[in-house]
């Protein structure tokens, strides 16, 4: 999940700095936006549930991955234009990570010792995992005065996020890995088979 998280972060950070880099942003616009989209969502859900200090202050990978997605869109447009597609499918798979990692920290800091679901866990579980996985490309989106695109129609990316985070809290009590498991499967197949937007419609797109 470390290496996943990573990943994600890295992926979250090229998607952000890319769109600020489309925008004729400077290369300190660039990094910056990147950096917001990869980490935000996790500074609020911190911020929210008073975990400090925040995961990034304790490990300088994330804000080093950052950078150099940061300086990578700044300077080298074109590559990242022409492997779009492979970019948001990890984008997607940070998406399904960092939702289980949002349900995981804040039941971890708020609820350990729970045995079983409870309202109050579950609601508050879901929507800082739902939070971790969006909440970046929120604030980059109302940064760059754009409507965020996790609210546009035709996106599913809320929905996507919402039954990663809320499969993963109810089956994390019964077994962890399955809980993983099927937490990002479902996260995948609404983002890249169901989403218009996704792999899968291109794919057929492509071979019409």
């Amino acid at each position: 999940m470390y290496f996943l998280d990573l990943l994600g972060t890295l992926a979250f950070a090229i998607g952000g700095a890319y769109k600020a880099r489309a925008g004729k942003l400077n290369i300190f616009g660039v990094i910056f936006l990147g950096a917001i989209t990869a980490v935000g969502g996790g500074t609020v859900r911190d911020l929210i549930i008073g975990r400090t200090p925040l995961f990034y202050l304790r490990d300088p990978n994330y804000l080093a991955l950052c950078l150099v997605a940061g300086l990578a869109a700044y300077l080298l447009p074109a590559f990242f234009k022409k492997r779009y597609s492979i970019f948001r499918f990890i984008d997607s798979i940070g998406l399904a990570t960092f939702v289980i990692i949002g349900v995981s920290v804040c039941y971890n800091h708020l609820f350990t010792g729970l045995n079983s679901p409870d309202l109050i866990s579950a609601l508050s579980c879901i929507f800082l995992g739902m939070l971790t996985g969006v909440g970046g490309g929120i604030l980059r989106d109302a940064i760059m005065g754009d409507t965020p695109f996790a609210f546009k129609s035709g996106s599913n990316y809320v929905m996507s996020a919402f039954w990663g985070a809320t499969l993963f809290y109810f089956l994390m009590f019964f077994n962890n890995l399955l809980a993983v498991l099927i937490s990002m499967a479902a996260t995948l197949i609404l983002r890249e088979v169901i989403s218009s937007y996704g792999l899968y419609k291109k794919m057929i797109l492509k071979n019409k």
